[in-house]
């Protein structure tokens, strides 16, 4: 499964800006890299040849070897921040252990470009791909020859039983220079694609793959060592092979269908009245950019993104009558808005991937200075998630439009933010979107005349009249 070093469509940089496409300046900082990887690809084919074996004893497995990765290409599971893993690392750590260089690298690049040229992608993607992979194999091959050669290393282990330190001494060169080699040419091209920190891809591709990395290199070495034994017997590995990587992508597929299952019960929420069309999306944009300001790492902003995305889940068990209603709610109908955050946050504890954000939902309608809910709490005893999306959805609900008003103009909606720092908001975070805001790296949405309800004239689910502000009244008293 190799974290397959796939210049796919990567994501952008979650943010304001995401919507942008690629600056000049990022598409030839691609094109530079792709230039590097394809010239280092080519010079490493010429890197001194560190193990032999008669070419009789390799040939066949060679042409075997080629056709299974070149098929086991084809079963790939995307990463949630851009490239893929594969099955076809099982194929690749056996032709590296079976088959010398450069001829290891020219099957394992044959297999990449079969791939690539059926996926019809474009020739820089088929350039940066293939070069990686050859640059990968032959850099690999070089690591496993300081060593020994794999045939004469797995000749020892099997005649006389005890000689097993060179064979794994072998796998480790072979399976540790594969992994990191692929490791670091996939995440850089990540980073760049998607505008995002080369450390997070960095660590983000670590966690999600080393584990199947090591599954899948262990089968390509006991692939390598039964042909060695006994050729016939690798058959039983093929369909155990296909198998993992089906099973890969149900996980996938099963984690993919969750988030957009949470993610759609939100936007039903913000879709049930025009007025709040597309306002957690809003909401979302603005606090991740809010949480880089704020100098988070890009792990706690996903995950500060996520939370904004479905902070309003909870409306959906908000009576229609509360939540429609064109005007300030009684003290009745303000304690059953005020169950939303609640309800949010018992919803997503019950999914592993929303849980880590639950907690920022219950709490994004807690004030700095103590007179929120549903806890009443002050200060920095709020998490500092909870504080971003407050002010995000703060503004957000002041600059569109909404039953009982029109959007405010930006300007008012800062003053109204500025007024709030210290009271309603936590004024650490009010000053860091005022930053966003003058620096103009902040788009900010621009309320439509007619947004698209998804059903009929009043699009059915929750219309979120934010009552999270209320400038008449300063802002006093909890947000709903």
């Amino acid at each position: 499964m190799e974290i397959a070093g796939r210049l796919h469509d990567a994501p952008p940089r979650p943010g304001i800006l995401s919507s942008v496409s690629p600056g000049r300046w990022l598409r030839a900082s691609i094109r530079r890299l792709v230039v590097v990887v394809a010239v280092l690809a080519a010079c490493s084919l010429f890197l001194p040849t560190t193990w032999q074996e008669a070419a009789s004893t390799w040939i066949s497995v060679a042409i075997l070897l080629t056709i299974l990765a070149a098929a086991l290409e084809f079963v790939a599971v995307p990463l949630s921040r851009g490239g893929e893993v594969s099955v076809a690392t099982i194929a690749h750590i056996a032709i590296l252990l079976l088959v010398p260089a450069p001829w290891a690298a020219a099957a394992i690049g044959l297999a990449v470009l079969f791939e690539e040229l059926v996926g019809r992608r474009p020739l820089l993607k088929v350039v940066f791909n293939v070069s990686a992979f050859v640059l990968t194999a032959s850099v690999t091959s070089f690591a496993i020859g300081l060593i020994g050669s794999p045939w004469d290393a797995a000749r020892r282990t099997i005649e006389y039983g005890d000689q097993h330190i060179p064979w794994l001494g072998i796998l480790i060169a072979a399976g540790a220079t594969y992994y990191v080699v692929n490791w670091l040419l996939t995440s850089a091209i990540i980073a760049i694609a998607s505008e995002q920190s080369l450390v997070y891809i960095l660590r983000t591709n670590w966690t999600r793959t080393l584990l199947m990395e090591i599954g899948a290199e262990t089968l390509g070495a006991l692939f390598a060592l039964i042909w060695m034994v006994e050729p016939i017997w690798t058959a039983l590995l093929a369909a155990p092979s296909a198998v993992i990587g089906r099973a890969l992508q149900h996980i996938r597929l099963l984690e993919t269908q969750t988030q957009a299952a949470v993610r759609s019960l939100a936007q039903i929420v913000d879709h049930r009245d025009r007025s709040t069309f597309h306002h957690s999306e809003r909401v979302a944009v603005y606090a991740a950019d809010l949480a880089r300001e704020l100098g988070l790492d890009e792990d706690a902003v996903a995950l500060v993104e996520q939370a904004a995305s479905v902070h309003d889940l909870g409306k959906i068990g908000v009576p229609d009558r509360v939540l429609l209603k064109a005007g300030p709610l009684d003290d009745e109908e303000k304690a059953a808005m005020w169950l939303h955050t609640e309800i949010g946050a018992k919803i997503l504890v019950h999914f592993e991937l929303f849980r880590d954000g639950a907690g920022i939902v219950l709490h994004h309608h807690e004030r700095w200075d103590g007179h929120g809910y549903p806890q009443g709490l002050a200060g920095e005893a709020i998490p500092l998630g909870s504080r971003i999306v407050a002010v995000a959805d703060a503004f957000d609900a002041m600059t569109a439009d909404r039953p009982y008003r029109a959007a405010m103009p930006v300007a008012v909606a800062l003053d109204h933010l500025r007024r709030g720092a210290g009271s309603q908001w936590d004024p650490l975070v009010v000053g860091a979107f005022l930053r966003l805001l003058d620096r103009g790296a902040v788009q900010v949405h621009q309320p439509s005349p007619e947004p698209a309800p998804i059903f009929g004239k009043q699009a059915f689910g929750v219309a979120a009249i934010d009552h999270c502000v209320d400038p008449s009244a300063e802002a006093i008293g909890p947000a709903a």
